[in-house]
């Protein structure tokens, strides 16, 4: 996101609200509609999948079926906009004061959005504090910014372990790790360079891939104010995680994946196919594997180290931006779409709920989705700050030269440290 221009003025003040109770999501929400004469359109941007029967853009357009069924003289558009346009375009509509109502973020772009000004301050908004009380902490905490809340989530997800139980057992192997420091050990027992498979798969150098490892190790990323990146990204357990993952990368232990480039072999496909015996993943995995010919294999926590199981928090938050039109209205929408009703009719598309009161419903549901939503009840988001992409990048950047051979861990981790320090100061 280097580049992005914080020049925008508020153009529009706030509408105030008064509280209105919709009859199947038990949510207090604001009034609405603004006219009861004349229909009012909220756009609602996002980037749901049209693929799949019933795919995710079918199960949302009923769920906005019946939020225009309660909310009579509202109209809902849902426009789908690739993942990798989505920002910039709200980021130019914003500017021009035509952006959609609602928009379905990416949890990385919240702060880059709130500290453009171009949001509406949630925790200033009556009607969404029993949403944000209801919330799980991590998925909550990828909407903060500067001591406020500037969205809701709207789905969450996080990465549990996947083990292949006939490799396993080929290994003499009863069952899948529950300490990192097995995890280590088990890899290098399950790695048989004779019949082409590894022992871990690790998806990338990134954050994403990696912070589950770092944070279960006992290491960090920045201080809790998300301001100091020097003395964590160098600390001692961060830079001995990344060596450990570095030497089983050496030894011929990682799959393919976690150097990427030409050639290598996904995390999904070289598990589907018994190439990789480890490896962390989402719940979007399921259908895959459980398709997979001849895959026999078993989901477990995140091995857990010295600072326990602690996996990473994906998925979406819902935003509002502040010179929408109709806002009141645009409240309305965000409301319902993070009620129950809306929650549990996604959770069934994979999208899982960010609240701690739909956990319950949703694994009744969807029974295979319970080692996830106990991963979630620790499961950490990586810096929430504007100036995460570039954090991001840089981390990976730096264990790439260490990959290449250019650079000790030791020498990478404190260039990656002083670069992060850099983003965190300048978003």
């Amino acid at each position: 996101m280097k580049g992005i221009k914080r020049k925008y003025l508020v153009r529009a003040s706030l509408l105030a609200s008064a509280g209105v109770v919709s009859s199947l999501t038990g949510i207090t929400a604001v009034a609405g509609p603004a006219s009861a004469s004349s229909t009012v359109t909220l756009q609602f941007w996002n980037t749901y999948n049209p693929v799949g029967k019933p795919s995710e853009v079918s199960t949302m357009q009923g769920i906005l079926n019946q939020f225009q069924k309660e909310n009579k003289g509202i109209k809902v558009v849902s426009v789908q906009i690739p993942y990798g346009n989505l920002l910039a375009k709200f980021i130019t509509a914003a500017a021009a004061g035509d952006p959609p109502a609602v928009l379905r973020s990416d949890i990385a772009w919240v702060p880059t959005l709130a500290a453009d000004g171009l949001l509406v301050n949630m925790s200033r908004q009556k009607w969404a504090q029993p949403i944000l009380k209801g919330a799980l902490a991590g998925p909550l905490s990828t909407n903060w910014y500067q001591n406020a809340y500037y969205g809701i989530p709207d789905d969450t997800n996080t990465q549990v372990l996947f083990w292949n139980k006939t490799l396993f057992s080929a290994a003499g192997l009863s069952g899948p790790p529950t300490t990192l420091a097995q995890m280590w050990t088990d890899a290098a027992t399950l790695t048989n360079a004779s019949k082409g498979v590894f022992g871990l798969s690790v998806g990338g150098v990134d954050l994403w891939n990696v912070a589950p490892y770092v944070w279960s190790n006992g290491g960090a990323l920045t201080n809790s104010h998300l301001t100091e990146a020097d003395g964590y990204m160098n600390g001692t357990a961060t830079e001995a995680t990344v060596t450990e993952l570095l030497g089983l990368q050496k030894a011929g232990d990682i799959g393919s994946d976690f150097v990427g480039g030409s050639g290598a072999v996904s995390d999904e496909t070289g598990f589907s196919k018994g190439e990789y015996a480890m490896e962390i993943d989402g719940p979007w995995a399921v259908p895959t594997f459980n398709a997979a010919s001849g895959l026999d294999y078993g989901v477990a926590q995140f091995p857990a180290g010295p600072g326990g199981s602690i996996s990473t928090v994906g998925g979406e938050d819902l935003v509002i931006a502040r010179d929408a039109p109709n806002v009141a209205d645009a409240k309305l929408l965000a409301a319902f779409l993070a009620s129950p009703y809306a929650q549990s009719a996604m959770a069934a598309r994979g999208d899982m709920a960010g609240y701690t009161a739909d956990a319950a419903v949703e694994v009744k549901a969807n029974p295979y989705l319970a080692p996830w939503v106990q991963q979630l009840l620790t499961a950490r988001a990586r810096p929430v700050a504007p100036g995460y992409p570039e954090l991001d990048a840089d981390f990976k950047a730096e264990v790439q030269e260490v990959l290449a051979g250019k650079l000790s861990v030791s020498d990478a981790m404190d260039t990656a440290a002083s670069e992060a320090d850099a983003a965190l100061s300048n978003p």
